[in-house]
């Protein structure tokens, strides 16, 4: 496979993972696209040369005019994402800002915790599930209707965390099945897992809403205050406890000061690992934060720390 070749696949996938071309992509569609990559590619070396003086290839002229149809202007412009995102500036993480008033995570590595096999992991959650729920529904009201607790494989070694219920996850008990959700099992499957192969929670188990004020009958989510996650935060280290998952990838701000009980800027710390007990932790940017800010910049930066957790979770 050529340097191009690779590129393309790259560019190919990011596409894939948020939600431009279905998953899976049929192979006709690849071939078409690749096709067009390579012509965009040599278009672009073309302009190059020409505004150094330099004369282009004889090959690379005749293959673009060979073409019906120019390829549309805004192409370039997308072949920037196969481009790698640059490496975020290191952060001193000593500067990190703690979280007053939050439940510390346990202490030790999760290593530590007693080996569960798959089914007693399984019973455990269901157990801790219930416990939850009866908990936490004596805080229901206002914004909140019922207790989103979380959902997937308990022996997951890949865990999702973000930073509370929404709208339609507080109507129907689960989480990320909104927009975001959508976006984010979008981005699960081209990781090359299904949703019920990972494990979804979120920091509160309890919507957190307040009026809006450009409509007072309509409620608008709003990330929650350090006494809301201090009553979901508890739960959620539990959760973490029972999965053991090889690999955390936070959502959000919210869903990474919160776990980790610092205010750390996400547009600083993605693509950096850091540590939750012991386990590799990935922050990234919450899927309705790329839902606004869709641009080529915002995918290729996702797509590049999902990448990094791909390779921390292959075998070898």
């Amino acid at each position: 496979m050529t340097k191009l070749d690779r590129l393309v696949e790259q560019w190919l996938q990011a596409e894939v993972a948020f939600g431009v071309l279905e998953v899976p992509i049929p192979r006709a569609k690849v071939q078409a696209l690749r096709e067009k990559a390579r012509v965009v590619a040599g278009q672009a070396a073309a302009a190059a040369k020409a505004a150094t003086g330099v004369r282009p290839p004889a090959t690379v002229a005749p293959r673009a005019a060979a073409r019906a149809t120019p390829a549309p202007p805004a192409r370039p412009a997308a072949s920037a994402a196969i481009r790698p995102a640059p490496a975020p500036e290191p952060i001193t993480l000593k500067l990190a800002t703690p979280i007053k008033d939050l439940p510390p995570a346990p202490a030790g590595k999760l290593a530590d915790e007693p080996q569960l096999s798959p089914e007693q992991k399984q019973t455990r959650m269901a157990e801790l599930e219930k416990a939850a729920i009866a908990e936490l529904s004596k805080h229901l009201g206002g914004s909140a209707n019922r207790v989103v607790f979380g959902e997937g494989d308990a022996a997951a070694s890949l865990m999702f965390i973000g930073e509370g219920p929404g709208a339609e996850e507080d109507a129907t008990g689960r989480p990320f099945v909104g927009r975001s959700g959508q976006l984010l099992d979008k981005m699960i499957g081209a990781m090359g897992f299904t949703r019920p192969q990972v494990y979804i929670a979120n920091i509160t188990k309890l919507r957190c809403a307040e009026p809006d004020p450009m409509n007072p009958n309509r409620l608008k989510d709003r990330p929650p205050t350090s006494e809301e996650a201090a009553l979901g935060l508890p739960w959620l280290h539990q959760q973490i406890a029972i999965i053991q998952p090889r690999v955390i990838v936070t959502l959000g701000a919210a869903a990474l000061c919160f776990l980790r009980g610092q205010k750390l800027p996400v547009t600083q710390v993605r693509g950096q690992w850091l540590d939750y007990r012991g386990v590799p932790l990935m922050p990234t940017f919450h899927p309705s934060y790329v839902l606004r800010n869709y641009t080529t910049e915002t995918r290729a930066k996702v797509w590049s720390d999902l990448q990094l957790v791909m390779q921390r979770l292959s075998p070898g």
